[in-house]
């Protein structure tokens, strides 16, 4: 063996930047190390650093402190973003705040069973609850006036604040917050931050709830485990021994280090240190001198929307002072004095959006839509019999999990007297005569079902409804007509819009779209609480055309915008067709929308719910039920179907709405889950 040969070889194949780790000490601010940090990776990949570099030529820190004066000025930098930049909007300007954290994952006992359970919380988990608390849409929240006051996109993921961790270790970390400004939030900048501080200390001012906890802890178990599209078990084991080791009381892992990326909501132990943490995150963020702010713009923003009511206008080129340069990534900076008025500035809006509309910030609460305790999927057999394939439930929902079978002659029982009963599937369960139920059993390819994302192989606790109204109207619109039932349904979406982003966050989706038998409606999410998501969804629809009729509902200005866009992708149109609808959308009303709703409501003869997934006969029933009581003065007229549609024509693929519904997308996810690309396939 030639050792000296085999040194190198090591040497070259492992001694690269990729699998190199910095330890930077020094006695300047968390600022500059994060500047030096953050390139670190593209640096180290491009050139030889020197083992020693003068200490003359670091760069100063982006906050600057008096040495007159014993407080520290509140500063925020304005970075110049390079106009080659393709990959951002210049109508986009990103504000960007950082605090340190002190998060330590080694406070279990030593040598405690406990140590390698769902106990220790990491940067990852406690940063996917803020996602849920800082992010949250609805009324009272941060995005809510911030779109509200025009500073941030509207219906768009660039406004949503994004919570990332660029330096992470036990001990020591740096929460990292970005907002995507319009050039309006950009002119109030001052008061975005000022905004964002309120909000902070909005949160604070009451003690989190512990059923709070429990429900982003089941929001995270959704979106990061149960509704995440996983790759298969052996490869996430491999590739979580690597990360984590072998050798723990509950295998992968050690016992130094578990290997959850969030607690349990059924760990009482690891709710209440979940509380403290976050609890403790916040009370560092709404202190105002720990906080780097700084706002990556633009030369469009700092040039010509730079001076707003309370900001100063920046009127220096980038290459004379009070511009600087960063020595290591070369880029131009401003440090500017955060104006004073922009919390009040901030405040003065408030108090009219408070005065006239009832607004105001206000802690985070319950969303009725996730549970807090997740229900385990009720077990749902195969038996071959005779007559085919059959499908039997568990009558008793409260019965073991894992019971005990017996057959005899009276059918399946269990040992704990638990009934077996028949799921019928092959024909439809008519309840009246205008109204019919189907049942899909879950978890079976075979059966014809509605089309839903992929998730996991094992049972799951996720469902879809189809509620399906009969009327032969679509079959025999005219284009006009058309059109003013696409406007209804488009600025139903608008006004649903919080009951959309509530269900979001539960794993919750709809779809409403016309066919030849009526107008379906299409519903997914989690089996406890997608039937309250379609009671609340049905009677708001068949009060939407009377709102706008009576006022108090109003169109929004891109509605029509959306139904041009509709009929231009609609292959069945003819080009003269949709010139046609391009213009008659621009001047329909409201009250001709609401008219023709209100008809093609009167004209349906009465529906159809299909129901897939966990879900029991009863609550079928129930639901149903409670549909005709939804509609009932709506679904009385003469069936004028010469046939019933087929199952299958009822169950075309959806496009499920929000468009935001990906769990990728959703605030904070990506922190916890591995469905966003970990590991490759």
């Amino acid at each position: 063996i030639d050792i000296p040969i085999e040194l190198l070889l090591f040497f070259r194949d492992h001694y690269i930047a990729s699998r190199a780790t910095l330890v930077v000490v020094s006695k300047d601010d968390v600022s500059a190390l994060d500047r030096w940090i953050s390139p670190f990776s593209n640096v180290m990949s491009q050139k030889v650093v020197r083992k020693y570099q003068d200490t003359t030529q670091l760069p100063p820190p982006l906050i600057e402190e008096s040495a007159t004066s014993k407080s520290k000025t509140l500063t925020q930098s304005i970075i110049l973003r390079s106009k080659d930049d393709v990959q951002l909007d210049e109508n986009i300007q990103t504000l960007c705040m950082e605090w340190p954290l002190s998060l330590s994952y080694f406070k279990v006992p030593f040598g405690s069973r406990q140590a390698s359970t769902q106990n220790t919380i990491t940067s990852a988990s406690v940063g996917f609850v803020l996602s849920q608390i800082i992010s949250r849409r609805g009324p009272g929240s941060l995005r809510f006036f911030l779109e509200k006051f025009g500073w941030v996109p509207k219906r768009s993921t660039k406004g949503v604040p994004r919570i990332t961790f660029p330096v992470d270790v036990s001990g020591f970390q740096i929460l990292r917050m970005e907002i995507g400004l319009t050039l309006d939030g950009f002119q109030s900048r001052s008061a975005v931050v000022a905004a964002v501080f309120e909000a902070l200390r909005t949160v604070v001012s009451k003690p989190l709830q512990l059923d709070l906890i429990k429900q982003y802890l089941s929001t995270g178990l959704l979106h990061g485990y149960l509704f995440a599209p996983r790759p298969p078990d052996a490869v996430a084991l491999a590739v979580d021994a690597l990360r984590f080791g072998i050798g723990g009381t509950s295998g992968v892992g050690n016992n130094n280090f578990n290997w959850y990326l969030m607690p349990s909501p059924e760990d009482n132990m690891g709710i209440e240190r979940m509380r403290e943490a976050v609890t403790d995150a916040l009370r560092i963020m709404v202190n105002e001198e720990q906080a780097i702010i700084s706002f990556r713009a633009s030369p469009k923003a700092i040039f010509e929307y730079s001076g707003g009511i309370v900001d100063q206008k920046v009127t220096t080129v980038p290459l004379f002072l009070p511009w600087k340069r960063e020595p290591i990534t070369g880029a131009r900076y401003l440090v500017e004095s955060r104006a004073n008025g922009g919390s009040s500035y901030f405040k003065s809006l408030s108090w009219f959006a408070a005065t006239f509309d009832g607004e105001e910030l206000s802690p985070p609460y319950l969303n009725p839509l996730i549970p807090t305790n997740i229900r385990p999927p009720r077990p749902v057999i195969e038996r071959q019999g005779k007559w085919g394939r059959q499908f039997f439930y568990l009558e008793d929902a409260n019965a073991s999990e894992d019971p005990t079978r017996t057959i005899g002659r009276g059918g399946m029982k269990l040992t704990n007297e638990g009934i077996w009963s028949e799921l019928k599937t092959t024909t439809p369960l008519e309840v009246q005569s205008n109204w019919k139920l189907w049942q899909i059993p879950p978890s079976y390819a075979s059966t014809v079902g509605l089309q839903l994302p992929v998730r996991p192989p094992e049972p799951g606790i996720e469902c879809a409804f189809v509620v399906q109204l009969l009327s032969s109207l679509p079959a025999a619109f005219t284009t006009s007509q058309l059109a003013l039932v696409n406007l209804w349904l488009l600025s139903f979406d608008d006004e649903i819009l919080g009951l959309a982003e509530l269900g979001d966050a539960a794993g919750i989706a709809y779809e409403t779209s016309l066919n030849r038998s009526g107008l379906r409606i299409c519903f997914r999410g989690v089996s406890q609480t997608l039937p309250s998501y379609v009671r609340r969804f049905c009677r708001r629809l068949v009060q939407h055309h009377v709102k706008l009729l009576d006022g108090s509902t109003k169109m929004a200005d891109s509605v029509p915008i959306r139904a041009s866009a509709l009929a231009n992708r609609s292959p069945q149109m003819t080009r003269a067709e949709k010139d046609f609808v391009a213009n008659f959308v621009t001047r329909a009303s409201e009250r001709d929308v609401a008219n023709e709703a209100s008809f093609f409501l009167k004209c349906t003869s009465g529906g159809y719910l299909i129901t897939q997934g966990d879900i029991l006969p009863r609550e079928s029933q129930k639901l149903l039920s409670e549909l005709q009581t939804i509609f009932r003065d709506y679904t009385k007229a003469s069936n004028n179907f010469v046939t019933s549609p087929e199952l299958r024509d009822l169950l075309y693929r959806p496009i499920w709405k929000p468009n935001v519904s990906s769990p990728c997308l959703l605030p904070g996810v990506p922190l916890i889950s591995d469905a966003c690309g970990r590991v490759p396939r």
